[in-house]
């Protein structure tokens, strides 16, 4: 390993578009993993949980909790989407640092800004969906009017600068920790990297959690406004 791998991907053509092929696969087990594990949990459900189970259930709680003490009740329908990528994330910012104790070249989805762009423009599009549909079509096109007409301007960069923010938020967190992992495998290549590694996966759960309550925030905000 030597710096210059630090950001660069293995990259694939499909014709005049360039695929970053190592995210795309390391995605696809994230999502195969979470499929099969998901499957394997739920298949033999039981009254009184136990292991994997119970583990889920309380997540599944903790995320529902949260939906409800944030949102109102016409947002809760958004709940299957903000588990799926509260469980998507997680897993992702992890796969740099678990397996990466053992392959310090494996890399978090999220470390790539395609990936956290791609999420925070399906949180954009809900976002609008759920405003629209609380407003109707009028009255969506006349809020980014309030107060007043002089504030078309500044609604609008609003608009588009939440999925930016929301996108390199989760994208820097990520790389950067990525990015010192690798320099401290380089450097000292046992105790620190393990010490770090182990802190990666708090600032990884973090991280997961920051961008679904930003998540929820900005389609809240969009019902109520």
């Amino acid at each position: 390993m030597n710096g210059s791998e630090i950001g660069q991907h293995v990259i694939a053509h499909l014709g005049p578009y360039s695929i970053h092929l190592d995210t795309l696969i390391i995605s696809w087990i994230v999502m195969a993993l979470l499929v099969v594990g998901s499957w394997l949990i739920t298949r033999h459900l039981k009254k009184m949980p136990r292991g994997f189970q119970n583990m889920l259930e309380v997540l599944v709680e903790f995320l529902e909790n949260l939906l409800k003490e944030n949102m109102s009740p016409q947002g809760y329908s958004a709940f299957p989407y903000i588990a799926t990528l509260f469980l998507f994330i997680l897993f992702s910012n992890l796969m740099g640092v678990i397996p990466g104790l053992v392959i310090p070249e494996l890399k978090s989805p999220t470390g790539d800004i395609n990936v956290t762009f791609g999420m925070a423009l399906v949180v954009f599009i809900l976002s609008q969906a759920y405003s629209i549909k609380a407003r109707g079509g009028k009255g969506y096109l006349l809020s980014f009017f309030k107060p007043n007409p002089l504030f078309l301007p500044l609604n609008l960069i609003e608009q588009v600068t939440r999925p930016l923010t929301l996108a390199f938020r989760l994208f820097g967190n990520i790389f950067a920790g990525e990015v010192l992992l690798i320099i401290l495998y380089i450097l000292v290549p046992v105790l620190i990297p393990m010490v770090w590694s182990a802190f990666s996966i708090f600032i990884g759960v973090i991280q997961a959690y920051l961008f679904v309550m930003l998540g929820i925030a900005y389609i809240s905000s969009a019902i109520e406004e």
